[in-house]
């Protein structure tokens, strides 16, 4: 691991420490040690993704703005200057990953969606290589729908009735179905399959009467009722065609997962103990329940809010068991309370004053814990010691005030130990304010207008603005159903540190906070990552490097079995065509390298000299898979969501296909109709190939180190020339060859999809592309192998897989070339300048600004934008961080 060098202040409080106990000495001094140390070697990271929007179509851009954050308090990171974002599809295969280059805790990238990118959700995940060593847990994780406009044909909704028995729960679902004009589906066949978990458990045909409707029954037995179960409907146009449409069951009541947790852990007799309520279902969804507990003769009634949270208070006495009737959808259950003890502390913390944390400690019997009565209190934020106090409880009541001012903005944890270490009373407390800046938005002249002006400004408030980073989206007010449930407020000082689903976290963080229920998520969730036994034990360990740059690592050994061992020696390395960009590494008579803290952008040849003491130029170079290079990501959890078709949905993909049948006409992407197809199954081992085929394997393959001097052709389309059948080559002197696929569609003239490591590009960006770097090209030209691309594939498709990381060639004697990826370069957001021209082409945008990093002229940035065509609402969202990292989120509706 790198040096890390020790930025964070650590102010603590702490008296008389020379004059305790040596228990409570050496304790004390652990924890400052243990904590200093945790702080300085292993400052955590967090990373935060700004989108310009989470409801997508086949063929849109996901533009997105990254923040990395590292330490407490969270400022922009200084650390990792390189930030992985991986596009996910709902089994956690890698569809598409960029490594976006991190200055001054800031970065911006975009995911290009083809057109025949298939409908469902989507996850996009991003971390650096330090932040992974801390866990899955530690990844930023968001999920985004992408729909396929022209599966609006196909409208389904289910209302379910469900009935709960001695067997299990029973389901009657009434079902509708409508087409793209809101009127009975007619024509088409349906079939229902229903899922317990991942397990197919029957399928039936749906039967639809002249209004399509129709029903179908379904019971999910006892045990196996906190699994998610589904329906998916399937829809055949035809044969070859089918839509899918999935609905997740509602749980039984029984399945409620019902939480009692008192406020410092304990249930402890004699004292009033706040309890708080988490009410959840087995996905994490909140439950609204009422109840009452019964303590002698009294009722305590309580009920949780829409997240599923609640608290009352409840004085219990000794050797008594308290349970809870529960009512939830009519019915009722019983669930015990945690059991009371005789001894133990109560905590009780008053966090409502402005400027003081007011905490209460009471014991009971804590003579027998702690001989002397005495304890200590520490309150602190991910290792940052805010406050550290020695306390007395020999008479059963002490109390603390501490300043907020002294503790850092963000969740604090109280916790109380006994003088051995053990901690017997622990909670969370948030402290607001500090560490935000407020934005202010002048829209002084709002124009709703097709293809209209609006030009507004706003500000950072704040003494001691010294500049930061700031994103901006501008999109369609329609999409409202589908916001986001995080901003950067929320999740970086509440979801990233969390245990457990946060319902819509973003109504806590909005234009207003809403502390009653942030108090009520402080009582309910457990820290995610901080454990005092591996504090105390020093036990923390992050096995990950911090990456300042590209990192290129491998293996020197000897050429050709030669038993002569190495002696060490230095790689120069340089940029092909670029000799200026030079450096040398060393290596040892092992044989392993590393070329580290390199800064280039996308696949970038590079040429390796190496050089051993011993050997010479008699080596072979063999380099290690790149970092984040993976197939699928471990440990994945796909997210469940029910088909919702309302208004809203229905004209951002009307818009949809309006986009893209404007491409189509004005950017010259003709379609065709294809002949009919049958789709098969087609298996492969990717594990045997250094290559990721997104799109699966070609009809035909060509593997080009397979042919003997392939390094010799002058391009690619040379060597491809009578290699495949059906594949027309004809060279073009001037620019990109001419090429067509017979077989491949209808009209054999439609030029193909080209994709390089599964991105489309133009014939003229594939002639670039030496022999040398070639894995595999993969042909597709039936129709079974098409059907993936959609219209798009009516020409066929050629794929090219360079050799990627893994893949080095050797240009003579101890010279070596690989292509190697380097940090993604993110296009341009286009915005038209209507007062500069007068585009025949229609205009159906659904984001109508993206910026993801607005300058800055003293405090205030302006945003420019055309309306749309169609746009009737705005819905504007800025949010950042300055150069001190305090955090700033404005989102507003305008409306006509």
């Amino acid at each position: 691991m790198k040096n890390l060098l020790l930025f964070f202040v650590v102010p603590f409080f702490f008296p008389f420490i020379n004059q305790q106990p040596l228990g409570i000495a050496e304790l004390t001094e652990k924890i400052l040690a243990n904590m200093e140390a945790y702080v300085a070697d292993f400052p955590e990271e967090k990373a935060f993704l700004h989108l310009d929007k989470n409801i997508y179509s086949a063929g849109d851009n996901i533009w997105f703005s990254c923040y990395l954050t590292a330490g407490s308090p969270d400022v922009p990171s200084p650390l990792s200057k390189v930030l992985y974002v991986d596009l996910l599809d709902n089994a956690g295969n890698l569809i598409q990953q960029k490594a976006i280059e991190i200055k001054e805790g800031h970065g911006a990238g975009e995911f290009r969606l083809d057109n025949f990118t298939q409908e469902g959700v989507y996850q996009i995940k991003a971390y650096s290589h330090w932040m992974r060593g801390f866990g899955n847990d530690a990844v930023f994780s968001t999920s985004i729908q992408v729909f396929e406009p022209y599966n609006l044909s196909f409208q389904p909704t289910v209302v379910w009735e469900k009935s709960e028995t001695n067997l299990g729960t029973s389901y009657q679902g009434s079902v509708t179905v409508l087409d793209r004009s809101l009127k009975p589906l007619t024509s088409g066949k349906i079939s229902a399959t229903w899922k317990i978990g991942s397990t197919g458990i029957k399928t039936e045909a749906l039967k639809l009467d002249a209004e399509g409707k129709g029903t179908l029954g379904f019971q999910v037995p006892i045990g196996k009722e906190s699994e998610i179960s589904t329906l998916v409907l399937t829809w055949k146009e035809n044969e070859e065609y089918g839509v899918e449409r999935q609905f997740v069951l509602p749980f039984a009541s029984r399945s409620l997962d019902i939480q009692f947790l008192p406020e410092g852990g304990d249930l402890v007799a004699g004292f009033a103990n706040k309890v708080a309520v988490r009410a959840v279902y087995p996905d994490g969804a909140p439950a609204k329940i009422s109840g009452t507990v019964q303590n002698g003769t009294e009722k305590i009634p309580f009920e949780t809010n829409t997240s599923g949270l609640g608290v009352f208070s409840l004085t219990p006495e000794i050797g008594q068991k308290y349970a809870a009737e529960i009512t939830i959808d009519g019915n009722s259950r019983m669930v015990d309370l945690p059991p009371t003890k005789a001894s133990g502390i109560n905590l009780t913390v008053d966090n409502s004053n402005e400027a003081l944390v007011n905490i209460l400690i009471q014991a009971r019997d804590f003579g027998k814990i702690s001989p002397t009565g005495e304890a200590l209190l520490v309150v602190h934020a991910r290792g940052r010691i805010g406050h550290m106090q020695v306390i007395n409880l020999a008479n059963g009541v002490t109390g603390a005030r501490i300043r907020k001012s002294q503790l850092v903005s963000g969740i604090n944890q109280i916790a109380v130990f006994e003088p051995g270490g053990t901690p017997l009373a622990e909670r969370l407390v948030y402290i607001s304010g500090r560490d935000e800046r407020a934005l202010t938005v002048n829209t002084p002249q709002v124009n709703l207008a097709p293809r209209a002006k609006n030009t507004w400004s706003f500000q950072v408030d704040g003494e001691g603005f010294e500049g930061g980073n700031y994103s901006v989206s501008v999109i369609d007010a329609q999409e409202q159903s589908f916001q986001s449930n995080s901003n950067i407020l929320s999740y970086l000082k509440l979801e990233s540190e969390l245990q457990g689903n946060i319902h819509q976290p973003i109504r806590l963080f909005g234009q207003q906070r809403d502390h009653e229920s942030i108090e009520l998520v402080m009582l309910t969730h457990g820290w995610r990552r901080f454990d005092w036994e591996e504090v105390l034990s020093k036990k923390f360990n992050n096995s990950n490097f911090i990456e300042q740059g590209i990192n290129i690592t491998g293996t020197v050994s000897p050429k050709d079995g030669n038993k002569k061992g190495l002696g060490g020696g230095i790689i120069n390395v340089f940029s092909k065509g670029n000799e200026q960009d030079f450096l040398a590494v060393e290596y040892t008579d092992n044989g392993k390298f590393i070329i580290d803290d390199m800064t280039f952008t996308d696949t970038t040849q590079l040429v390796l000299t190496v050089r051993d003491k011993r050997l010479r130029e008699l080596v072979q170079l063999e380099l290690d898979p790149p970092l984040a290079k993976y197939q699928q990501w471990e440990g994945f959890v796909p997210t469940q969501k029910s088909f919702e078709a309302d208004r809203y949905l229905q004209e951002f993909l009307t818009q949809a296909e309006k986009r893209r049948q404007s491409s189509a006409a004005f950017d010259e992407m003709g379609t065709v109709d294809i002949d009919e197809f049958v789709v098969k199954a087609q298996k492969y081992q990717p594990e045997q190939e250094n290559i990721n085929r997104m799109y699966g394997k070609g009809d035909a393959t060509l593997i080009p180190s397979e042919i003997g001097g392939f390094e010799g052709y002058f391009d690619i389309w040379q060597l491809l020339q009578g290699r495949f059948s059906g594949v027309s080559i004809k060279p073009n002197p001037m620019g990109a060859p001419t090429v067509t696929i017979r077989g491949a569609g209808s009209l054999n003239q439609l030029s193909p999809i080209f994709l390089l490591d599964n991105v489309p590009v133009d014939a003229q960006f594939i002639s670039s592309i030496s022999p040398r770097d070639l894995a595999a090209v993969d042909v597709f030209k039936d129709g079974a192998s098409l059907a993936i691309f959609g219209s798009a594939g009516a020409g066929g498709a050629i794929a090219f897989y360079t050799k990627r990381g893994g893949g080095v060639l050797e240009a003579g004697e101890g010279v070596f070339n690989l292509r190697f990826p380097g940090y993604s370069t993110a296009r341009e957001f286009y915005m038209p300048k209507y007062d500069q021209e007068n585009s025949p082409k229609p205009d159906f945008r659904s984001t109508l600004y993206w910026n993801p990093k607005v300058a800055i002229d003293g405090n205030s940035g302006t945003i420019e934008f055309f309306n749309s065509d169609v746009v009737q609402g705005y819905k504007l969202v800025i949010q950042g961080m300055d150069k001190n990292g305090k955090l700033s989120y404005f989102e507003k509706e305008i409306m006509p």
